[in-house]
This record gives structure tokens, C-alpha cells and sequence, in this order.
């Protein structure tokens, strides 16, 4: 039976600061209802467990990331495609000079209001 057993021995330095801080985080979580040996191996297998589940779960996120990309990438090149076909089949008019400057000049002084504002100048003064 010794034969198909395997031992680990942890020693702590209590001189060490973090040696003596980690043994007594590990007496203090085993409590009194748990041998020390007992909780430091369900710990060790809560620790190598969740490190597994967070190894996959780094992996499917990486395979998201790819897929997500990819269709990203797929869909910009549809897009800009239909941008690209539809370019030729838009007819824009195009707005003569002329009537742009015309337009975005001041309008010429006058030397009366218009009648609605008439009441604000008597506000005002």
C-alpha cells in the first residue's frame, strides 16, 4: 500500500514573514473542523481546477475574438462592395457656382425692419 502513496512535506520558516503569514491564513481557513492536510489538499485541488476552467475558458474567449473578426472583416468587404457598386448607379446633381455665392453673401442693408420685430426694438429701448 506505501507503494501506491506519494507524500508531499511542506515546512514553514515562522521567522519568514511570508511563510508564518501563509501558515497561519491556512490554520485560520481550516479551522477546527478540518485537519490542516485535509484543507491544504482540497485548496490545491480548488487551485488546479479553476486554473483548468480558466484555461478553456481562455481559449473559447480567443476563438470568439477570431470568429467575431473574421465576420467583421466579411461583412466590411460586403459592404464596401455594395458602397462600391452603387457609386456609379447614383446620379448627383451637382449645384451651379453661381447660385452657392450668391447665397452665402450678407443680405443688403435695409433701412426699415420687418414689422415683427418692430415690438422688440420698443423692448429693448
Amino acid at each position: 500500500m506505501a507503494s501506491k502513496q506519494r507524500a508531499i512535506f511542506l515546512r514553514f520558516n515562522m521567522e519568514d514573514e511570508a511563510d508564518c503569514s501563509l501558515y497561519l491564513k491556512l490554520a485560520e481557513a481550516a479551522g477546527s473542523s478540518v485537519t490542516l492536510i485535509s484543507y491544504v489538499k482540497r485548496a490545491l485541488e480548488e487551485y488546479l481546477s479553476i486554473k483548468t476552467e480558466m484555461a478553456e475558458c481562455q481559449q473559447i474567449h480567443e476563438h470568439m475574438l477570431i470568429t467575431v473578426r473574421e465576420e467583421m472583416q466579411s461583412q466590411g468587404m460586403k459592404l464596401v462592395g455594395a458602397l462600391l457598386a452603387g457609386i456609379g448607379t447614383v446620379n448627383v446633381q451637382r449645384i451651379p457656382e453661381k447660385s452657392v455665392l450668391e447665397e452665402a453673401g450678407l443680405p443688403e442693408a435695409c433701412g426699415r425692419l420687418p414689422e415683427e420685430l418692430n415690438g422688440v426694438l420698443d423692448f429693448i429701448s
